[in-house]
């Protein structure tokens, strides 16, 4: 009986034993059913997240400063284009070797003289003439002496014809230029006018040159002839004068860039006239865009300054007839 009681004792414990596993393993399997997958449940990894955003950003960045720098670059190439504005706004001091002579076509072209009269009455005083219309036009700031036409025949007769005055080739000498076009408008030979702004207004309505821009102050440098040391003080002036200009034109704040007009009737003193140039172009250039306006043509150039909103004149008759113009109108501004 012990013996049977003890063999269904284990086979009733086993039945349990199996029966506690079989149910654990259904537990098992139930909590793999019914568990979530972590797979998809899992946390995202912001630190990748957040190396992959940062990324993106650094390479928006390094596009958007590849745009800037390449307007940047556009906008100074522009600038360069327009008169080496990059380079003048800079610190540093460049020489540039310009080609300042007007060329042999334009060689002892007097305008000033012509308009201002000179011609005119030296025609008259030295060929005995005696125009009496012209007598009150010939109020010369030196005397013509007894002799002065022998001793300065170069000064009143044509260069080509010494024989014949200045003033009577013109036509021939200076075709279609402002010179001609001047002297026969006033009525020469039998009258003349001096500084006549209203027959030079007609002339230059038939022109079609260029003309500076309204922001633009215009310079009128005198070079050539008239660095030597006795004309110096009357033709051209130092770089005194100049930086006193330019603390001037500051105050201005309508002035946005410089043009330098000039060029050389006489093709002497090339070298000193370049040094002068070029201290002017560094000086104001430090400052704003400068442009050296070289039209090899000093009726361009008459034009170009009498066109002008802000001048600031040189020394000598040529700058005079533009300031006698620009007066005709109280909005432009003269620097003398």
């Amino acid at each position: 009986m012990v013996g049977k009681l003890g063999r269904a004792n284990s086979n009733r414990n086993s039945n349990s034993n199996s029966n506690s596993n079989r149910n654990r393993r259904d537990r098992r399997n139930s909590n793999r059913i019914n568990r979530p997958n972590r797979r998809n449940t899992r946390r995202p990894n912001t630190r990748r997240i957040r190396k992959k955003t940062s990324d993106r950003r650094t390479r928006r960045n390094s596009r958007m400063n590849r745009r800037i720098d390449d307007r940047r670059n556009r906008s100074n190439r522009r600038i360069d284009r327009r008169g080496n504005g990059d380079d003048k706004l800079s610190n540093d001091n460049k020489y540039i070797k310009y080609d300042l002579f007007n060329g042999l076509k334009w060689d002892n072209y007097r305008l000033g003289d012509v308009i201002f009269g000179y011609f005119a009455c030296w025609d008259n005083i030295c060929l005995n003439k005696n125009n009496k219309k012209l007598d009150g036009l010939c109020d010369f700031d030196f005397d013509v002496y007894d002799g002065w036409c022998e001793d300065y025949k170069t000064v009143w007769t044509d260069p080509k014809d010494i024989d014949a005055s200045y003033i009577k080739n013109i036509h021939k000498n200076f075709p279609g230029s402002i010179a001609s076009k001047y002297v026969k408008a006033v009525g020469f030979p039998k009258n003349y006018k001096v500084r006549d702004t209203k027959t030079i207004k007609k002339i230059f309505d038939n022109f079609k040159y260029k003309k500076p821009d309204s922001s633009a102050l215009v310079i009128h440098l005198r070079l050539g002839d008239t660095m030597a040391k006795e004309y110096s003080d009357e033709y051209s002036f130092g770089l005194e004068y100049y930086e006193k200009l330019l603390t001037k034109i500051k105050k201005n704040k309508k002035i946005k860039k410089i043009d330098i007009i000039t060029g050389l009737h006489i093709n002497v003193y090339v070298k000193e006239s370049n040094d002068r140039l070029n201290e002017i172009v560094n000086m104001f250039g430090k400052h704003y865009p400068v442009e050296v306006i070289l039209t090899k043509n000093p009726d361009k150039d008459y034009y170009y300054m009498a066109n002008s909103r802000f001048f600031a004149r040189s020394g000598g008759g040529f700058s005079g007839l533009v300031v006698d113009y620009l007066k005709q109108d109280k909005k432009n501004k003269i620097y003398e």
